[in-house]
């Protein structure tokens, strides 16, 4: 019986709680969940704001105001349910697994060419989206869509991708017959240029949907990634860089009218968690 006892090894359970907690910070939002399992000691440390205080990003509790009655349930609230800034017009929230920052900028927060002729585009209300207005296409030949942001509000250390979210409407046209084109890349780096070509047609959907290559589902909306299976764009941001991200979504060349686009933005988030 000494014998067993003895390959069991260390309780670690028998740690103060305040060593526990502190190794645990060291870990992952996700090790912390699995670790919280082992014990009621555990789950204690596991559960503390001292813990997912290190999992937080400096500014969260200071700048996030919700009634939540831990640091656990802000982090996991702001998981599920992001949090709008910059008068509206872009969304905070953290990546799940990692908690890393993911920014959504809409479409209010995008340069679109013509976007304020009512001709061309359309700015609606949908029940669904997070924004008070996103884009509809009515019918332009020039399609150009750019947005910006400073690698200084995303979490350093961190590859990131940036996604299109949108939808396409049963009136579409125009997208079946040339693609567009993609990217995103830090603004003067001439070495990170990397264009895709990628359909939004809505046959083009039903084809990418089935072999998970082209699109993702998300939230009642389309997430663009190109034919290849890698996403719109990714890039590197690093520790005390603070530099402007650039990406776009453009058709130009081809000269034909497109129609049945509707935008509510584009999303930066970690590439797979990481």
């Amino acid at each position: 019986m000494a014998a067993i006892e003895e390959a069991k090894g260390p309780d670690f359970s028998a740690l103060p709680e305040g060593c526990i907690a502190r190794v645990v910070s060291l870990t992952s939002p996700a090790d912390a969940c699995r670790l919280a399992t082992l014990s009621p000691s555990f789950k204690s440390a596991c559960n503390s704001d001292v813990v997912w205080a290190s999992f937080l990003p400096p500014e969260c509790p200071q700048t996030v105001s919700r009634s939540v009655s831990s640091l656990k349930e802000l982090y996991f609230s702001l998981c599920d349910d992001p949090v709008l800034i910059g008068d509206g017009k872009m969304s905070y929230s953290l990546d799940r697994h990692s908690g890393k920052k993911c920014i959504m900028l809409s479409a209010r927060a995008l340069s679109i060419t013509w976007g304020d002729t009512p001709i061309y585009w359309s700015w609606i209300c949908l029940p669904n989206s997070r924004f008070a207005e996103v884009a509809e296409l009515i019918d332009v030949c020039w399609l150009e869509i750019r947005g910006m942001i400073s690698s200084g509000m995303l979490s350093p250390e961190t590859r990131y991708a940036a996604y299109l979210v949108f939808k396409i409407t049963p009136a579409s046209h125009g997208f079946e017959i040339q693609p567009v084109e993609v990217e995103a890349r830090f603004a003067g780096d001439e070495a990170g240029k990397r264009e895709h070509s990628v359909y939004l047609s809505r046959e083009n959907n039903t084809r990418g949907w089935q072999s998970r290559q082209r699109f993702r589902h998300v939230g009642g909306s389309l997430m663009l990634a190109p034919a290849e299976g890698k996403e719109l764009g990714e890039f590197l941001t690093k520790e005390g860089q603070d530099g402007e991200v650039e990406m776009s979504v453009m058709e130009t060349k081809g000269g034909n009218w497109k129609a049945g686009l509707v935008v509510e933005g584009i999303e930066i988030r970690p590439q797979d968690g990481k």
